[in-house]
């Protein structure tokens, strides 16, 4: 057990829908924790519009200095369409980093079925189906990703119901048997209405398995 008084997170933000999801999953799950939070929501603009790699990746890694020269415990980034430029950033800093969905990607590996990612912004897609890909080389699990369109647009329109529905409506077209990954911590606000409406379907979302991946990895 870690006998300090408390723990600090740094949780990094490309996206302004990403906030409340990871904040509600750590009251729920580890409330104790000290949460620090940075954020640069003009990365998910600017990732969406192409601009060059090198210049993302040197924006991440300076979120990224901010929560260790702050002394954090651990950093949780919490935009999904960032994963080489976090790569990057754990290779430079010597603290626990996770980027979004691997905590969930772990999750779904286990289960061993059939993946399938939804997202509903669209550079996510190709980088979260070819991450899980890299992390299940070898095994037999087929993975689909899904783009839900127009349901960020919803949300950031702050019609959080509308796009809820177009979640569960997708979730509602993949077979019972396959795992479901809400690929993005905006998603997750549809997270407890599935669960209700669809309690057979295994559906992962990432701010959960994220803290709960933190919470073992640090009170050890």
């Amino acid at each position: 057990m870690n006998h300090r008084e408390y723990i600090t997170i740094g949780l990094i933000h490309a996206l302004e829908e990403s906030e409340e999801p990871i904040r509600e999953s750590f009251q729920k799950i580890w409330p104790e924790a000290k949460l620090n939070e940075y954020s640069d929501f003009q990365l998910s603009v600017d990732r969406a519009n192409g601009l060059n790699e090198a210049s993302i990746r040197s924006r991440i890694i300076d979120l990224g200095q901010q929560a260790v020269n702050d002394q954090v415990d651990a950093i949780l980034y919490t935009c999904s369409a960032f994963g080489e430029a976090i790569e990057a950033a754990k290779s430079q800093f010597s603290l626990p980093i996770l980027k979004p969905n691997e905590s969930a990607f772990k999750k779904a590996i286990r289960a061993a079925s059939d993946v399938n990612i939804l997202v509903t912004f669209e550079p996510s897609l190709n980088l979260l189906t070819n991450e899980f890909e890299i992390m299940s080389k070898g095994l037999d699990i087929k993975i689909k990703g899904h783009l839900i369109d127009d349901a960020l647009k919803l949300l950031k329109q702050e019609e959080v119901q509308a796009h809820n529905e177009k979640i569960i409506d997708a979730v509602k077209e993949i077979p019972v048997e396959e795992t479901v990954i809400l690929g993005q911590f905006s998603m997750a606000r549809a997270a407890d209405e599935i669960k209700i409406n669809m309690p057979d379907h295994l559906v992962l979302n990432t701010p959960d398995a994220a803290v709960i991946e933190l919470k073992e990895l640090l009170l050890v």
